[in-house]
């Protein structure tokens, strides 16, 4: 089975710069997050999914570049605007097509919010136990 790392580094050179970005910004923001694959893809769980990179070449992946998906994008505030609900309940993405589409400031405060959901999330289920 490949490394994350392995993973990255076999995508075509637009995709693996930047999912490589994408990869640095999650683990900087939240350096005990937990990577994992599922769906043949990095996810990066805490108490659960919260997020995933998913390049294009991977099946089920967008037909260009690379997007990163929230797990709970419903209920992230989106305040920034950037998170595409499309007809999904529950998912949401942000697209990259290009190095330079990548708002690192943005994507850390979205992050930290995802990461805030989870928490409250994991409290709600062990009041429930």
């Amino acid at each position: 089975m490949k490394t994350i790392e392995e993973f990255i580094y076999d995508l075509p050179k637009d995709e693996r710069e930047i999912s490589s970005r994408l990869r640095d910004i999650i683990l900087s923001t939240a350096p005990d997050f937990e990577e994992k694959f599922s769906y043949g893809v990095p996810y990066f769980f805490r108490h659960r999914r919260i997020c995933c990179i998913w390049p294009a070449s991977s099946p089920g992946g967008p037909r260009h570049g690379v997007f990163i998906g929230f797990c709970r994008g419903n209920l992230l505030s989106n305040q920034q605007g950037v998170i595409d609900m499309g007809n999904r309940k529950r998912y949401g993405l942000i697209r990259y097509y290009d190095m330079k589409d990548i708002q690192e400031d943005i994507l850390i405060e979205i992050l930290q919010e995802a990461i805030l959901v989870d928490e409250d999330l994991a409290k709600k289920k062990r009041k429930i136990r």
